[in-house]
């Protein structure tokens, strides 16, 4: 089962660093997200982190710098996906090379998995998934659904929300494609160390990322 880390939305002290040395324990699935950042702001933020990880990272926007940086995908969000944005990414399909990069979507409703959608996506985020205190499913999603929506959506899913090392076994039981992480290691004062305890959860459960 693959594993994610998404940012915060604000920053984190020494945010890059920290990144940095999860790539180096073995990360492979960095969604960066700053929906507040400049352009120039996002580009300071992946010059600090060693060209050789950007292979790893997703960007949620300002798409147009995967001219620039040689990374792994774009997340599209919504407000990509209006109306108004459909040309402008037919546009950039062409000129990126769609099939090189990885592209991601979410949804936060366990009706939405059924969508047709216009593009191929290689996965999709979907939740909140659990109940950050308990582990439970969260309001609106539940055993059976989502057991069904992962055997006959014909999509890859990725849970996300509450997620934490508790969760790691439910999701891969249940057959989710990833699972990402975001308040688990964020919200804390040590958010390296809860890396390392989700990694260890991986461990305990023989699973792979």
């Amino acid at each position: 089962m693959e594993l994610f880390v998404i940012t915060s939305s604000k920053d984190v002290p020494d945010e890059t660093s920290l990144i940095t040395k999860m790539f180096e324990s073995g990360l492979t699935h960095l969604h960066l997200r700053k929906p507040k950042y400049s352009t120039n702001q996002m580009v300071d933020y992946l010059n600090e982190i060693p060209a050789h990880f950007h292979k790893h990272i997703v960007i949620h926007s300002h798409h147009q710098l995967a001219f620039k940086f040689d990374i792994k995908g774009i997340h599209l969000t919504s407000t990509h996906l209006s109306k108004k944005w459909k040309y402008f990414f037919v546009r950039q399909r062409l000129k990126l090379k769609f099939s090189k990069i990885s592209k991601s979507r979410s949804y936060s409703r366990l009706q939405q998995v059924y969508n047709k959608e216009e593009y191929s996506f290689d996965y999709i985020l979907i939740g909140t998934m659990f109940n950050s205190i308990t582990g439970e499913f969260y309001s609106g999603f539940y055993e059976a659904g989502v057991k069904a929506a992962l055997k006959n959506a014909g999509k890859r899913f990725v849970a996300r929300g509450g997620t934490s090392p508790k969760t790691v076994a439910k999701a891969a039981n249940l057959g989710f494609y990833g699972i990402a992480f975001n308040s688990y290691i964020w919200d804390h004062a040590a958010p390296y160390e809860n890396f390392l305890t989700i990694l260890e959860a991986y461990k305990e459960n023989k699973l792979e990322f």
